[in-house]
């Protein structure tokens, strides 16, 4: 066997790494597994601190085969006086082995609560196995009965964020975590959350063994080495801006625009396009549970294209989307107003519910107070090729501005725009303007009575609806209710609610713009909405709402349409009244309405 190479040796093998272009790394000679014999000496590299990837001398333990499907592990021994105290370090995923001079994989796995530095290496054949992969364009078909699931956040009363799925990668690690080896968790660095936000994400990333620790914004662009190297840190970004959240793990290869990094899945979500950027280690924060590096990302250099079992891959020559959003918060009474920038990262599973944490974040940061508040929102919606979409909503609470968040619908819009199973949706940007007044602006529909007992069909007839506001002040909202020359001699039914009471009729979409139609049906929740239904039957069918159908039209329909796509309700006649507080409550009248001849 050759000698491990002299410490002078690698000093110098790290200098002509770190000198050579971008683009035009060398391929470094691989060692396999099969030819790894316990005993057999090297090195790693990775970061400490800064930007320079340092050495440590590993030693090879064993080679377990088939640890994961068609994936064997390499255990090592590592050396370094940091490691010897911190133990196998979050952050080291990545860190290029190289046994007698060739590469042999990517440091990735490690045990909770460990007295030994004993880490697993992922073999680099698996991971350049990954490069093979042909990057996949287009969309797969999707069921028809999958449609009407596209809307189903927009149907619900509440927004719904849904759990970010654990994949099966992970699952196979989270029982039993104190005996088991583990992925060598990707730090999650945060800059600008606290509080209940981090929780959230915390809660959101944890399954993908990401671990969300505070750390600092971008750093300084002075200390940037600009590239990629084997060794060096590498960052992919989730948000940026006034906040920011990025995990960080080591590169292991570079071999042209192609980068192999982190040994392990990041969410093992397959291909995917996230920003990657160069970062910056502050420092080690050594822990008996994990230990983990403290960093922060530099500059953005290329775009996440897989996140597969055995490591992720980066290309430098691509960029992945991002969403600019925009929130202003304003309190009237207090003058007060503010405004947050942030960037996130354009992705079905992930947008949401990272807005959903940077709202929480920034409610937390501007109105914290505890109090009674009504607060309204209204946002901006603009999708690359289509009309901007207005985003409405608003409540009331107790307990301040913070549990409103729970409610926000718009997050839950903005998860079903990117999920829909009908096109690739670019979202341009979001738009947001909160309007805070402490104090409860809310009403509750407590009654509701007509002028008239038996009105005649044509007949304009008021509805007197009471309205009780918080305190128990009691009003009366008036509304002219018009009875259909049609319906004489039927039972009217008359439904009076707010306008987050009432369910608008949506029909099954066919396309991105029928759903985006739908959005725009939803009430503003400060509306009276009076539902008056009338003879007839209306249908929903391919993206529109028919009303007043005749049943003969309705019997030659249904036949020719089938039941895909369609659904029948009653014909009926639909108002919207603005008010000035958030109104709440449902009321229904019914009346027979009178017959002229005999009257």
């Amino acid at each position: 066997m050759n000698p491990a190479p002299s410490r002078s040796l690698r000093l110098l093998l790290l200098a002509a790494i770190l000198a050579a272009p971008i683009g035009a790394a060398a391929k470094e000679e691989i060692i396999t597994v099969g030819e790894l014999r316990p005993g057999m000496k090297g090195y790693g590299l990775t970061v400490f601190e800064g930007t320079e990837p340092e050495h440590f001398d590993v030693e090879v333990v064993s080679v377990v085969p088939n640890f994961l499907l068609r994936q064997s592990i390499i255990l090592i021994r590592v050396d370094h006086p940091v490691t010897d105290h911190s133990g196998i370090i979050g952050g080291m995923s990545g860190s290029p082995i190289y046994i007698e001079g060739r590469l042999a994989g990517a440091l990735a796995y490690g045990w909770r609560f460990h007295k030994d530095p004993i880490a697993g290496v992922t073999p680099i054949e698996n991971m350049l196995a990954v490069l093979e992969r042909k990057v996949r364009t287009g969309r797969e078909p999707v069921l028809p009965m999958r449609l009407a699931r596209a809307m189903e956040p927009l149907l619900r009363d509440e927004a719904s964020h849904g759990a970010l799925p654990a994949g099966p990668f992970f699952e196979s690690f989270s029982r039993h975590e104190d005996a088991s080896i583990l992925p060598a968790r990707t730090p999650m660095t945060l800059s600008g959350f606290a509080g209940k936000a981090m929780s959230m994400l915390e809660e959101a990333l944890s399954p993908f063994g990401i671990d969300p620790v505070m750390g600092g914004g971008s750093a300084s662009s002075a200390e940037d080495p600009g590239r990629f190297v084997p060794g060096g840190a590498l960052g992919v970004q989730l948000v940026r801006g006034d906040m920011n959240a990025t995990g960080i793990g080591t590169v292991t290869t570079v071999r042209g625009d192609d980068v192999l990094a982190f040994g392990h899945p990041m969410m093992n979500m397959g291909q995917g396009a996230l920003p990657v950027t160069t970062a910056r280690i502050h420092t080690v924060i050594a822990s008996v549970n994990r230990s983990n590096k403290l960093g922060s990302p530099m500059s953005p250099i290329g775009s996440l294209v897989q996140d597969r079992q055995a490591c992720i891959a980066a290309r430098t020559d691509r960029t992945a989307p991002m969403i600019p959003v925009t929130f202003h918060i304003e309190d009237p009474r207090s003058r007060f107003e503010e405004s947050y920038s942030v960037e996130i990262v354009s992705h079905r599973l992930l947008t949401a519910r990272i807005l959903h944490a940077v709202l929480v974040n920034i409610i937390q940061n501007a109105a914290s107070d505890a109090t009674d508040v009504t607060a309204q929102i209204e946002g901006v919606m603009k999708i690359s090729g289509r009309d901007p979409i207005t985003l409405h909503d608003a409540g009331v609470s107790r307990r301040g501005l913070t549990p409103l968040a729970a409610y926000f619908r718009p997050s839950g819009i903005v998860s079903a725009v990117l999920s829909n199973p009908f096109e690739d949706a670019d979202i341009e940007s979001l738009e947001f303007d909160v309007t805070l007044r402490y104090g409860l602006e809310q009403s509750t529909i407590v009654g509701a009575f007509l002028t008239a007992e038996n009105p005649l069909p044509g007949e304009v007839v008021n509805l007197n609806v009471r309205v009780r506001s918080y305190g128990g002040e009691e009003s009366l909202f008036t509304v002219p209710i018009e009875f259909p020359e049609a319906s004489g001699g039927d039972k009217v039914s008359i439904t009076v609610g707010g306008g987050d009471a009432v369910s608008p009729v949506m029909p099954v979409p066919r396309n991105l713009d029928d759903m985006l139609a739908n959005v725009r049906r939803f009430y503003p929740p400060k509306s009276i909405v009076v539902v008056t239904e009338v003879p007839g039957e209306g249908l929903s069918l391919r993206g529109r709402v028919l009303e007043r159908l005749p049943d003969f039209a309705v019997s030659a329909l249904k036949p020719a349409v089938g039941d895909q796509g369609m659904s029948s309700h009653k014909t009926s006649v639909r108002k919207v009244y603005p008010t000035s507080h958030v109104m709440v409550g449902k009321q229904t009248v019914s009346v027979t309405v009178g017959s002229r001849e005999y009257r």
